[in-house]
């Protein structure tokens, strides 16, 4: 791969990446070198991954999870009660306007697969059949997950208010 073909792809996909890992890790220095691994791994790869874009996502996805279970193996911190709140270590320029950010917040108090689809259908704006292809799930399973979410998101949010 060269140097162009990467910077085009880097262009194409950075921020879309950015917001995912940052979705998962809660701190924006993190989810950049989560970006930056994946963006690694790809110049690595001998042969072009078929579905360059669900690839990247992908490597995001099980970086994270490898360095979480390794904070895990070696940390006696309790990170599951880490939250977006802390603004300290989290850099929410990204999500300026309250209401987005409210929003944000009510999304990361979903389950693990609600929170992923909704994340990446109303936040990246990916279609369902782009869901579907990355999760490896049938579009109906898809709009299925997403009416539930939207259904406790709908509770979530009525508690709010």
């Amino acid at each position: 791969m060269n140097h162009s073909e990467l910077e085009k792809l880097y262009n194409l996909y950075a921020k879309e990446l950015f917001f995912y890992a940052l979705s998962f890790t809660k701190n924006k220095s993190d989810a950049e070198e989560l970006v930056s691994d994946a963006f690694y791994q790809l110049t690595m790869q001998d042969i072009f991954p078929s579905h360059i874009k669900f690839w990247l996502f992908h490597v995001v996805k099980n970086k994270f999870i490898d360095n979480e279970r390794k904070k895990k193996r070696w940390s006696f911190l309790n990170i599951d009660n880490l939250t977006l709140t802390d603004n300290k270590q989290t850099d929410l320029h990204l999500l300026t306007k309250e209401s987005y950010y409210s929003l944000y917040q009510s999304i990361n108090q979903l389950k693990p697969p609600y929170k992923e689809i909704t994340l990446l259908f109303y936040f990246l704006e990916w279609s369902t059949k782009e869901i579907s292809q990355y999760l490896h799930i049938s579009v109906n399973q898809v709009r299925v997950n997403l009416h539930r979410s939207r259904k406790q998101l709908k509770e979530i949010l009525k508690d709010d208010y």
